[in-house]
């Protein structure tokens, strides 16, 4: 195991080798640079799966995913302060079955995580989760995950494409166009990944239009919104890619 216990991430994603050793050096008050110190209460308490500040979530009996009702129940549970150690570790098995809405929920958890929380995502397969999602964890290499496709459609080209949206909203026709060829070309994750981005950064420009008394801008802002929830509704209606494109881009000229 590689990860800096002096100064530990709030997320990380890994496979089920490390899981354990993760969350026991998250709660031992006397870990060193090797780990945990497998000696204190709280390292017991983590051997024998009795710490209460250790807390998994997975799929539920005969179910194939984690759903979003799942999530929101952590959520709640996170803000809660920790019962014996001076941090929670949240353990999400088999994170890669994390539905769309799930992982969308996950990440309102990511942005803006209490201090005395740490997230484990264990899953063998990076690559299914969203990337916005990905960008905001430690990705600690592990004897049984694949990361070979982890970085196929990197948060920062997500990013770019965000940024060229955000241009076209404000009447640049050329990104418009450059923007709307990427789209046509997303898969559905990423293409839901753009959307939580772009909206983030519409969000903004929303607030600092207002601000500023900039009415024109800020109609074209409501519209962009508008638009891209509108397509989030299409994607999960299974609308191609290339069709939701035109749509966008039919209702910023």
């Amino acid at each position: 195991m590689s990860f800096d216990v002096s100064k530990l991430s709030h997320a990380y994603i890994t496979g089920t080798d490390l899981v354990e050793s993760i969350a026991t050096t998250v709660v031992c008050n006397n870990r060193t640079a090797a780990g945990p110190c497998l000696k204190c209460i709280h390292c017991s308490k983590a051997s024998r799966k009795i710490h209460p500040d250790i807390i998994e979530v997975g799929r539920l009996e005969n179910k194939t995913i984690i759903g979003v009702d799942q999530i929101r129940e952590l959520k709640r549970d996170v803000y809660v302060v920790p019962n014996d150690s001076e941090q929670k570790v949240y353990i999400v098995r088999d994170a890669d079955t994390m539905n769309l809405n799930a992982q969308n929920a996950f990440l309102q958890i990511l942005e803006e995580p209490p201090a005395h929380a740490v997230f484990i995502l264990c899953t063998s397969n990076p690559a299914a989760l969203l990337p916005t999602v990905r960008s905001r964890c430690i990705l600690l290499r592990s004897l049984n995950i694949d990361d070979s496709t982890y970085d196929k459609e990197d948060f920062e080209a997500l990013e770019t494409l965000a940024n060229e949206y955000m241009q076209a909203v404000e009447g640049n026709e050329v990104k418009l166009m450059e923007c709307m060829f990427t789209i046509d070309k997303l898969e559905k994750l990423n293409f839901y990944s753009f959307l939580t981005i772009t909206r983030e950064k519409l969000s903004l420009s929303l607030r600092e239009s207002i601000k500023n008394n900039d009415p024109k801008s800020r109609k074209a802002y409501i519209n962009a919104e508008t638009t891209l929830l509108k397509a989030g509704e299409m994607l999960d209606l299974n609308v191609s890619t290339g069709h939701i494109a035109g749509y966008i881009c039919a209702n910023l000229l």
